[in-house]
């Protein structure tokens, strides 16, 4: 018995989407063929009686439907009697009886209880990692000169703070150079008179990009330093890298730009269900495959303010302390952002839920072995539940793995039903 329901129901599964033409041709046909002979044995059609309705259906091919015991025209095979419930809008699968037990092993029906629960807003998303725009600096020569000494030769290359970069020869920082000695001369013999002129022209070369230390230097031996080295300002990696040796730039050329990864952000993914509840300053946690052992925390710092056109996510931004250069850009990480409780929400499984891009339903288990498919809203999703906002009671009990097939053998009901009215109301006007 267990063997014959099981494939019963999976060739009614894999046969919904055939052609129902042919079944309402042949119901057609047999209602008036064997009418004198079932008129005595049958219920009425819509009466109000509430009897059930006897149909014969072969097990391989159900669009052939008779009144009549007889074999099936497409394989021989024997019709198999099938009753059906009158006057209710949802069919109800009965697996009772003696083999009721036996039946739901078979297909491995579970069941749960309708709670009401505390779900804990929790997205689980991904995310890139992106350099922070903040900690990106663009280096330009201060005036137009030669490059030479170069040390920074490929993009990608870490620079360390106050490291040189390079040195530029360049008539104007040459004459300005010769400016501040003057003025240096001049303030012993003027004295403090010069004063004003001296540190003048000392601003003039830090504007052309001559350090502090440099200029000292300058003073201290008296003499012009016609190659200034160049020093980096902070940390970083290079990139956007575009000059050698030898090259003449101007202050609009961007030489390379150094970025520093010590602080980073992650743009993370929200989809449209969990943005509901998204606000700034909510805790995070990330992880990457590429160091199992090391968790981040972080905290929702910016949401951006439009969505991806495709996929409709928005995204947040996450900042994260990267002290030891182990986050690279364009890296992958595993997000998880955390939005404190809700409390007292009917839930149930997830996978209780059959979804099939229209509508979501679930099957409750009644009395007497009874099965029933019903249609419901959901809410918010969390770690394996989700929110019923209608559709379900407190307390109902639901099936939470088997529920694919009774589902489909409720839609075929359903769909039979509609067949055999069909054909009915035709034959009555007909007559």
């Amino acid at each position: 018995m267990r063997r014959f329901v099981s494939v019963f129901f999976i060739t009614l599964f894999s046969s919904m989407m055939l052609n129902s033409a042919y079944a309402e041709e042949e119901m057609h046909h047999d209602s008036h063929t064997h009418d004198a002979h079932d008129s005595s044995e049958l219920p009425e059609i819509g009466s109000s009686s509430g009897a059930d309705l006897v149909k014969y259906v072969c097990p391989m091919h159900p669009q052939i439907v008779r009144d009549h015991e007889g074999i099936c025209p497409l394989c021989g095979m024997d019709l198999v009697k099938q009753i059906f419930k009158q006057n209710v809008s949802t069919p109800k699968i009965s697996v009772s009886g003696e083999s009721a037990n036996g039946l739901q092993q078979g297909l491995a029906i579970r069941t749960s209880k309708v709670e009401r629960v505390t779900l804990w807003k929790y997205i689980p998303t991904f995310g890139k990692v992106v350099a922070d725009d903040a900690n990106v600096i663009h280096i330009h020569p201060r005036a137009s000169g030669w490059i030479s000494d170069l040390s920074v030769r490929s993009n990608g290359e870490s620079v360390e703070k106050g490291q040189m970069l390079y040195r530029l020869y360049s008539p104007e920082i040459v004459s300005a150079q010769q400016d501040l000695l003057l003025a240096r001369q001049n303030q012993k013999r003027l004295g403090n008179q010069a004063n004003t002129v001296l540190e003048s022209a000392k601003t003039r070369l830090e504007l052309l990009g001559v350090s502090k230390d440099d200029i000292a230097r300058i003073i201290q031996k008296r003499r012009v330093i016609h190659k200034i080295p160049v020093y980096a300002s902070q940390a970083g990696v290079a990139g956007n890298l575009i000059v050698q040796d030898g090259m003449y730039v101007e202050p609009q050329t961007e030489l390379m730009s150094l970025t520093d990864l010590s602080r980073v952000w992650v743009e993370a993914e929200v989809l449209p269900l969990q943005q509901n509840w998204i606000r700034d300053g909510l805790t995070a946690s990330l992880s990457s495959e590429a160091f199992p052992k090391s968790e981040w925390e972080s905290f929702i710092e910016y949401i951006y303010p439009v969505t991806d056109v495709k996929t409709q996510a928005l995204k947040v931004r996450l900042p994260v302390e990267n002290s030891a250069n182990k986050l690279k850009p364009n890296m992958f990480m595993d997000v998880a952002i955390y939005g404190g409780p809700k409390r007292n929400v009917l839930a149930i499984p997830l996978e209780a839920v059959v979804d099939d891009g229209k509508t979501k339903r679930v099957v409750k288990a009644l009395q007497n072995g009874q099965f029933e498919v019903s249609e419901l809203t959901t809410g918010m999703q969390s770690e394996g539940f989700v929110e019923v906002l209608s559709g379900l009671s407190e307390g109902e009990t639901i099936v939470t793995s088997g529920q694919f097939l009774i589902d489909s053998e409720s839609q075929i009901q359903s769909n039979l039903q509609r067949l055999i009215s069909g054909s009915t109301s035709s034959n009555d006007s007909n007559e």
